[in-house]
């Protein structure tokens, strides 16, 4: 069986992500962005898209990533150290970079 602690941070990441996502994707909440700041951005509806999509993407993965947990509980440290270590790092890199084309220079 799956060890609890993994499922749960897991889900309470799923729950995060998807919620923090889809506040700043669909209701405008672009204030939730670390380090927003009104003056700086040139165009604040590109930065919800870019950044909402990211966390909505790691909101899915996590999602995956808790299926794989429960159907392969054999490898579920291998499968969570993935997600905690590559995906989510690499989709908050890709995340900042492609941000970066909404703000002033």
């Amino acid at each position: 069986m799956a060890s609890v602690l993994i499922l749960i941070i897991l889900e309470f990441f799923m729950v995060l992500f998807l919620a923090l996502g889809y506040l700043i994707r669909f209701r405008g909440r672009i204030d939730f962005v670390a380090g927003y700041r009104e003056g700086r951005v040139i165009d604040a509806k590109g930065l919800e898209r870019v950044v909402g999509n990211s966390l909505l993407v790691l909101g899915i993965l996590a999602a995956v990533t808790l299926s794989l947990v429960i159907i392969f509980p054999e490898n579920e440290v291998i499968l969570f150290l993935i997600f905690a270590g590559v995906v989510v790092p690499v989709t908050g890199i890709l995340s900042v970079l492609g941000s970066r084309r909404y703000l002033k220079k």
